[in-house]
């Protein structure tokens, strides 16, 4: 079934987290020809942790990256050999079902190699000096299961290695031909010649597999009574026979133990790359326990996969995924300002200026005539109350108070109540990460030839907040630094008074213009502002705009 990720954007918020976790349900409900599995591309604030657990539920899958990899494109069904297979049925594979690569695995189902046409070219032609007589590995057991035989005798030796030498030719020759080897390195193939079959018998070579007899009554009169090899009747003629034996040695006498192997995360450029510089038409692939999980041909590179994504509360590339690019977006669920993202193909777009994107997927559920259970109402009003700081904030419209209080009667909630208790696990100055809170709920813009960032967190207090300004200020610093942003900005939105204090990285010529009160350096009192997108984003347009225009 085909994955689509339903999933927020960076720097994830409440908000942004409950809207992806119930559209994805509210799409699993309708929509049973794909499964959607609810994301996330950052860490959860200590506010969504807290609702998560109340609720006792596990929260959207982190994803790094939707960069295709190999996993995404590489063949599942693996058509593998044990080592000890004949190499018979690895080249019956690649001949019926026209595949370029076997894995090879022992017993214990681990990786040992690989047999392509490569490996098969090189058993023929290229793994002996071609004028020397070559040498195979046989098993006995294997005779069996590529000829047509029945194994008379089976010898002490069930493993060894061979050369091939018919007894088509008078004794004498015959004699000499087989002096001039090791008689432990000897399979014999012959017709019913008595004194050939017995004289190899007497030197106690491995195997002697004899052509031409009907059945084993016919062995009668040879004297094989103390031979201790293995004895074979062949129903073929010599030559097949002949040709079918050298079909018998096992898999791990031919394949290549000496190949990179691709992991099942690895990017697929990269796999693509090792592809081409290994002359390989496809190479195994395995988990992080080593065990083989599929394999990678070009013909898999041809797919050109995309994931399917669904963006929940945001709409800008800036904003999401890393990958998002390559991806192939389908819906777009949001509440903010119409970002740059291009789309190949009509999608879905669901946009409101409402004050909360779990708003917009409550109105879905009713669209679809969906019931809305008490978890997932619980989830929805945590979002719409998380997002317009418990409807106070100017974001909040009349349509998020109805909603918010129609699933607050489903949850079984107090608003205000609740409201109140998943604030008071927000941040508050004595213990607060300052790089975490600044990164968060971080988000960033290009906007008039400038790139800037906003962090906001919520406080119950400001009470503290000059302990550590300063080091707010060295931190904007470094994100502005290692984001290579020309601006930063955290705000800090006291959630009971409604106003906040923004600090900056020192942006001079913007910040001059703020109609703000400046109250230390980078450090201005924003008076009833509780909104970073409909309050705080509007004026630093605003002055962007203004800048920009005296510079012309």
């Amino acid at each position: 079934m085909e994955t689509v990720y339903v999933i927020g954007h960076k720097n994830p918020d409440t908000d942004s987290i409950c809207s992806a976790y119930c559209y994805a349900k509210l799409k699993n409900q309708i929509d049973k020809s794909r499964s959607y599995i609810p994301a996330r591309c950052g860490n959860l604030n200590d506010q969504t942790k807290y609702i998560f657990n109340r609720l006792n539920l596990t929260p959207p899958v982190l994803i790094k990256d939707v960069y295709p990899k190999v996993s995404d494109c590489m063949t599942k069904k693996v058509i593998y050999s044990n080592i000890n297979d004949p190499i018979f049925d690895v080249m019956n594979n690649i001949n019926k079902l026209k595949i370029r690569l076997t894995p090879i695995l022992n017993d214990e189902n681990d990786l040992k190699g690989i047999v392509s046409i490569l490996e098969i070219t090189d058993f023929y032609i290229g793994k002996q000096e071609i004028n020397i007589r070559p040498s195979y590995l046989f098993r006995i057991e294997n005779f069996q299961k590529v000829l047509n035989c029945e194994l008379i005798k089976e010898g002490r030796n069930k493993e060894f290695n061979a050369h091939i030498l018919v007894g088509a030719m008078p004794f004498n020759r015959f004699k000499e031909q087989f002096d001039a080897l090791n008689p432990e390195n000897i399979v014999l193939i012959v017709g019913r010649r008595v004194d050939i079959i017995e004289y190899a018998a007497s030197k106690q070579i491995p195997a002697i597999i004899i052509t031409g007899l009907k059945d084993r009554s016919e062995l009668e009169g040879i004297n094989i009574d103390n031979y201790q090899g293995s004895i074979i009747i062949s129903y073929h003629d010599t030559a097949e026979t002949v040709r079918k034996t050298i079909f018998s040695v096992p898999a791990k006498y031919v394949m290549s133990s000496n190949f990179p192997v691709l992991k099942k995360e690895m990017y697929l450029d990269e796999a693509k790359d090792i592809l081409i510089n290994e002359n390989r038409r496809g190479l195994p692939v395995v988990d992080d326990n080593g065990k083989l999980v599929g394999i990678l041909t070009r013909s898999d590179l041809i797919k050109r996969f995309k994931q399917k994504l669904i963006l929940m509360d945001h709409n800008e590339l800036s904003q999401a995924v890393d990958g998002a690019e390559t991806a192939e977006i389908i819906e777009i669920i949001d509440h903010h300002r119409l970002g740059t993202i291009k789309t190949n193909t009509p999608i879905f777009f669901y946009a409101k200026p409402l004050g909360s994107t779990c708003s917009l997927v409550y109105e879905l559920f009713e669209h679809h005539k969906q019931h809305v259970d008490e978890i997932t109402a619980t989830l929805l009003l945590s979002g719409i109350l998380s997002d317009t700081v418990v409807l106070k904030s100017p974001t909040t419209t009349k349509r998020d108070i109805e909603i918010a209080k129609q699933l607050a009667k489903i949850a079984h909630l107090d608003i205000n109540d609740y409201g109140k208790e998943i604030f008071s696990v927000t941040a508050n100055f004595d213990n607060l990460d300052v790089e975490k809170a600044i990164l968060t709920d971080f988000k960033t813009y290009n906007e008039y030839n400038v790139n800037f960032g906003i962090g906001q967190i919520e406080v119950v207090t400001l009470d503290g907040f000059e302990n550590i300004k300063d080091k707010i200020k060295e931190n904007l610093q470094n994100v502005k630094s290692e984001k290579a942003l020309d601006w930063t900005m955290l705000l800090i939105t006291d959630i009971i008074s409604g106003n906040s204090i923004l600090v900056t990285s020192n942006f001079k010529p913007a910040e001059n213009l703020f109609i703000y009160q400046k109250i230390d350096d980078s450090v201005f009192y924003l008076k009833n502002v509780l909104s970073r997108k409909k309050q705080l984003l509007p004026e630093v347009l605003r002055v962007l705009e203004e800048l920009s225009l005296n510079k012309k």
